[in-house]
């Protein structure tokens, strides 16, 4: 407790510079009582004002960065996340966890893009897929368009050999040539020709997946290179990373360890025995650590793993002669199922997990920033949600952090509450957001770029760049980024220097095997480490542009009966033509003009054709038709509108659904609800109406109702339309909310300002924030049961600004927090003077000195103290003496053999208080 006071008292010195630092200090005093832990941990300790039920987080903006519940909620369960050259996100669920959602019939495959620049639930968009992509594996390709590989081919965990590309244009996945086998929960590695390897993922029969298949758009044929077998059982999602060399090793770990890591060679498609592993990090992460000018170096980083998990992290350079882990520093808490992001400085953002797997617990919130250059965690702030199995995390290019999902609980439910996480390097001094200081980018050169090639980038910044780095677009699923990757540009020594005022000349990467050819984010960096938003650029090895394909034949989108054909061809004179037939015969084609494809079962199957030219460069948005083949017997389909719904406790709720009648179909569907885990206390299904819906077509509108017992969580509704043993599904998603506080309030006292809101359904507490200025940010100064608060102890005169937010503490998740509510504000009164201070003693025991000491006002607030002396008996209006809050002091201002007499006043920021008792001495 002593040591714990100590470092306060420092650390009130050090922030006095700043506006609100009568705030930190009241926080930091708070913190003083918490724990007996050093300065770092404390920066993470949460504190319990005295009278208060809650546990408040304590974010100081620029020491720990700050995390925000954004107002909307994720409508899918964010299995899969990957940043596109857009700036948006694609989000792949598939079936969602959900074994409802892939039984027979289904239709039920989903993924959403979403806009995260946006302010509502508008900005994510769902969509639907043919097969289901849940737990694939995600690398981008050179051209920014993901690669998706593999899935689920049922949920008795039998892997889907199939493979998919986004392409961003029109937001829709096209499928690519299929795989030999089977991949569920497999890696996807870019490599440096612009290739992707798939390694892992159980196969079709259940079994482990142990051949490496790789990729190549110039394949306009197979697509995929014959497998190579590797000489061990790798585990599931193997953590995987494309050295300088052109290797791809794997670190031993991911859904267990082996006694080993393994090079891969590409060019020769050789495995080489690595180092050995220490642990089996099961479920932990790893990065590849900023790779920098002009060697490059690379190293691996292990975070955490295992269950109970550790805190332990470990290091290894691949560039020595025999590469070994060497330990690095403890995260403050062990951790498995958790995410680990490079952010724009080389620093790494480890957050979320748990020590026990699927377990949430109140250390797995609080997150860690790992500074390569010192080897050293600091505290990235506390979040409101634990973020364990199926979370992901994603660095953005406004150099924020998306952090989502998690579903440690019975399948079929999630948590869709998103946060962004604000780094510290955001923040200036005081606490403010870093807005018009902040370097921007005016211009790049070009927007696409070769290796080893100059080009220039105009900024404007009140201070000298730094640094200058490209960072990878990451792909996160299942505890890994298989796609993030920083390369520096200009920086320290032994970097080259970020030279020039305004334009900055720079080289990029020398080759793919540093920099695998595709989409960048190009951030600045000032003196200060205030990075920019990031510019995306594209690295490129090809000199021609990319060629456009056309589709003459057919003409539009088309609709067959099963076993009818498409005659399919192109006036585009390429060097050579990539068809892929889905559900076709052929499945694929190579020429300019295939002829007639045959598609005998019904469905709804995306064809496209890439061409490719002489130098292998590609389309990059091939042209596409949508083929609909009708059953040969009359059938109907099934579909649910809106994606999802958001209640909060205690609302009702509908959906629409609608059945299609195809290929004369005319019976009676009877309709019915659920999900595969069954739904949770306080939430029942109100029934259709109608309860069926006749051959000819039509809606029916569905009714969820919530009692104010329902946890806010996200339910995955699977609704099922049968017609005696044919059945269809579709999905969509119920979203209970706790709502953020409504008419918040702000009153005006002395010292003080009184809050109060309209209490939350569903609530068990609510989390006071205060800023200094309109906007925020916002800093914890209390939580609280009921629906008001007091803020003492402000400066009169001044204006602070309020929002609430509300906490609960229940659900898989062992609760969270609500969005925060709408601001309020009020200028603080003056507070009354402090109370006199007592016990004041004055004594002589050296010569020419006479000592007092007292004890202090009781008054919170007191900054000094004010002396008073007399020999008279009478007091004088001005104080001998004005010193800091100290209770003790030494006048050396006094002849021997005299008495003088003192008095002692506190001053705070409502004036002076009463004088002290009186208290003489006869000087020595």
């Amino acid at each position: 407790m002593y040591a714990t006071t100590i470092w306060a008292s420092k650390m009130e010195i050090l922030i006095k510079s700043s506006y609100r630092w009568s705030l930190v200090i009241a926080v930091l005093r708070r913190v003083a009582d918490c724990l007996p832990l050093t300065a770092l941990a404390l920066l993470g300790c949460a504190f319990i004002p005295t009278g208060l039920a809650q546990t408040c987080p304590v974010n100081v903006p620029h020491i720990q960065g700050v995390w925000t519940t954004l107002p909307y909620l994720m409508p899918i369960n964010p299995i899969s996340a990957t940043l596109l050259h857009t700036g948006q996100v694609l989000i792949v669920a598939g079936s969602e966890n959900d074994a409802y959602n892939q039984s027979p019939g289904a239709e039920s495959y989903r993924y959403a893009v979403w806009d995260p620049t946006g302010t509502t639930e508008s900005s994510i968009t769902v969509q639907k897929i043919n097969y289901d992509v849940f737990c694939s594996g995600t690398a981008v390709l050179p051209d920014g368009r993901p690669l998706v590989i593999g899935g689920t081919a049922s949920y008795s965990f039998t892997g889907d050999n199939r493979a998919s590309i986004f392409d961003p244009a029109p937001t829709q996945f096209l499928q690519s040539q299929s795989m030999v086998d089977g991949r569920w929960y497999g890696t996807a590695t870019a490599l440096g020709d612009g290739r992707v390897m798939a390694f892992s993922g159980l196969n079709n029969s259940g079994g482990t997946n142990n051949t490496v298949e790789i990729y190549a758009l110039t394949d306009a044929g197979a697509g995929w290179a014959p497998p190579v077998t590797a000489p061990f059982s790798p585990p599931l999602y193997p953590r995987m990373f494309l050295l300088p060399s052109g290797e791809v090793f794997y670190n031993g770990q991911g859904s267990s360890s082996t006694s080993n890591g393994w090079i891969f060679d590409p060019a020769s498609g050789n495995w080489t025995q690595s180092a050995a592993t220490t642990m089996d990090r099961y479920y932990g992460s790893a990065v590849i650590l900023p790779l920098l000018p002009p060697s490059y170096t690379p190293k691996v980083m292990n975070f955490g793993g295992g269950s109970p998990a550790t805190a332990t992290t470990e290091i290894i350079d691949l560039s020595a002669s025999t590469p070994s882990w060497s330990p690095g520093p403890n995260m403050s808490t062990g951790r498995v199922q958790m995410n680990a992001t490079i952010l724009p400085n080389g620093k790494v953002l480890a957050e979320g997990g748990s020590v026990n797997n699927e377990s949430p617990d109140p250390a797995g919130k609080n997150a860690d920033l790992f500074d390569p250059v010192t080897q050293t965690f600091s505290s990235g702030g506390t979040a409101s949600y634990s973020r364990l199995y199926h979370s992901t995390a994603l660095l953005l290019p406004d150099a924020t952090l998306l952090s989502m999902g998690s579903n440690p609980g019975p399948r079929g439910n999630y948590e869709p509450a998103i946060e962004i996480y604000t780094p510290p390097y955001l923040f200036d001094a005081n606490d403010n957001l870093i807005t018009t200081n902040r370097p921007a980018i005016t211009s790049v050169s070009a927007a696409v770029i070769g290796y080893n090639a100059s080009f220039s980038v105009t900024y404007t910044s009140t201070s000298p760049i730094s640094s200058a780095v490209l960072v990878r677009p990451g792909s996160a699923t299942h505890a890994f980024d298989m796609d993030q990757r920083l390369i520096g540009l200009c920086g320290p020594s032994p970097q080259p220097s970020c030279s020039g005022s305004g334009t900055l000349s720079l080289t990029t990467p020398p080759n793919g095997n540093i920099a695998p050819p595709g989409y960048y984010m190009l951030f600045l960096l000032d003196s200060a480490g205030v990075p920019s938003v990031a510019n995306f650029i594209q690295i490129s090895p090809y000199a021609t542009s990319p060629p456009r394909g056309t589709i003459a034949s057919p003409a539009s989108d088309t609709t067959i009966p099963a076993g009818g054909s498409v005659s399919f061809s192109s006036t585009t004179s390429t060097a050579q033509y990539s068809w892929v037939f889905p559900g076709g015969s052929p499945a694929t084609a190579t020429t300019q003009n295939p002829g007639n494809v045959i598609f005998s079962t019904a469905g709804t199957y995306v064809t496209s054709l890439t061409v490719i030219d002489a130098s292998g460069n590609s389309d990059p948005s091939p042209p596409k038709r949508t083929i609909t083949v009708l059953p040969p017997s009359p059938d109907f389909a099934i579909a649910v509108s809106p994606s999802a719904q958001a209640v909060v406790p205690g609302q009702s709720t509908t959906f629409t659904v609608t059945v299609t009648p195809l290929s004369g179909f005319n019976g009676i569907v009877s309709l019915t609800v659920g999900s595969e885990s069954g739904f949770p206390t306080g939430v029942t299904s109100g029934g259709f109406n109608p309860a069926s819906i006749s051959g000819t077509g039509g809606t029916s509108t569905l009714t969820m109702n919530t009692t104010t017992s329902s946890t806010p969580y996200a339910l995955s509704l699977t609704i099922t339309g049968t017609v005696g043993s044919d059945s269809h599904t579709a999905s969509t998603t119920l979203l209970v909310n706790l709502a953020a506080p409504a008419g918040l309030t702000a009153t005006p006292g002395a010292g003080q300002i009184s809050l109060s809101w309209s209490a939350s359904v569903g609530a068990t507490g609510y989390h006071v924030k205060r800023a200094m200025t309109s906007g925020g940010p916002y800093i914890g100064v209390g939580c609280t049961t009921s629906t008001t608060f007091t803020d003492t102890g402000l400066t009169g005169g001044t204006t602070y600004y309020y929002v609430v937010s509300a906490d609960y503490q229940a659900g898989p998740d062992a609760g969270g927090e609500s969005a925060d509510s709408g601001e309020a504000s009020a200028t603080a009164g003056a507070p009354p003077p402090p109370a006199a201070p007592t016990n004041l003693k004055a004594s002589s025991k050296t010569t020419g000195r006479v000592s007092l000491t007292w004890t202090q006002s009781v008054t919170p607030g007191v900054t000094l103290n004010n002396i008073y002396r007399t020999r008279t008996g009478t007091y004088g209006p001005t104080p001998i003496a004005q010193i800091s809050a100290r209770t003790s002091y030494v006048d050396k201002r006094v002849k021997s053999g005299t008495t003088y007499c003192y008095e002692v006043a506190a001053v705070s920021s409502g004036g002076e208080s009463p004088k002290s008792n009186q208290a003489c001495a006869s000087a020595k």
